[in-house]
């Protein structure tokens, strides 16, 4: 027996060597390919769970390769003393459950930093839920979640979409709201979200993923632009042309009311 004690503990100590591939994307999210990720016939081609995920090369920023050495935990004294004396495998205690979501909440408002959440993304296409606010707390919609957020937080979905940041990293959204809480009351001015940096004109965690303003919002690409180029009385190829390259909406605003006054209309 001890000697099949000492050969579970030689083998669970031994070190794995994990490659992966992450795909980042323009619009700030990112993939976490299972093995690679590579470039075939202008697409992006990433291994993931046994199969193959097709991205569209100008969605794309940059792929990072990287290798994870990754070290099981040593098990504790009393794994290691059942091991020796008995192989009839320990039982669960009945007490050992997962934390409730609603208290796991309550203690991250609490005690910031006190659930771990490093590593977790917020929106993620291919879950069966696709939005998490934490490990246990998931759902179907990105106002769910917000919900979720502005019931944690004690704040207005309004007030928790101002402040979670432009990020997908949930340990970085939780920080964001966290540090906003501690920072600001709960009610905040009446902001000009036209105007405002940190607004996107193309966000897919939004029902509507395209805006071209804080009331008119777009389910598709093609919308949004004709949209603009009413507003701008231009065609959609002159918006398309003038707009930029950022995904900033103050700025597209502003480059297209630039090259509008200073030349006729085309």
């Amino acid at each position: 027996m001890k000697k099949i004690a000492l050969v579970y503990l030689a083998i669970i100590l031994v070190p794995l060597n994990i490659s992966a591939d992450i795909i980042f994307f323009k619009d700030g999210m990112k993939t976490v390919c299972h093995d690679r990720a590579w470039e075939e016939d202008g697409e992006i081609k990433c291994e993931y769970n046994g199969s193959i995920l097709t991205y569209q090369k100008n969605d794309v920023l940059r792929i990072e390769k990287i290798k994870i050495d990754k070290e099981f935990e040593k098990p504790s004294k009393k794994s290691r003393a059942l091991l020796k004396t008995t192989s009839t495998p320990a039982k669960q205690s009945p007490e050992a459950k997962q934390p409730a979501p609603e208290k796991e909440l309550q203690n991250l408002t609490n005690n910031a930093g006190s659930i771990k959440t490093k590593g977790l993304i917020f929106y993620n296409p291919r879950r069966p839920q696709k939005y998490w606010t934490l490990k246990t707390a998931k759902h179907n919609t990105f106002k769910e979640a917000v919900a979720a957020l502005a019931k944690q937080y004690d704040r207005s979905p309004d007030w928790i979409q101002h402040h979670m940041g432009n990020t997908n990293d949930l340990d970085e959204i939780h920080r964001n709201l966290t540090n906003s809480k501690l920072n600001a009351p709960a009610k905040i001015q009446e902001v000009d979200y036209e105007k405002a940096p940190e607004i996107l004109f193309y966000n897919p965690r939004r029902p509507q993923k395209y805006w071209t303003s804080a009331t008119a919002k777009h389910n598709t690409f093609k919308e949004a632009i004709s949209a603009l180029a009413k507003e701008y009385d231009r065609s959609q190829e002159w918006v398309q042309q003038h707009m930029g390259n950022t995904n900033n909406l103050n700025e597209i605003h502003q480059s297209l009311a630039n090259h509008k006054s200073a030349g006729p209309s085309q």
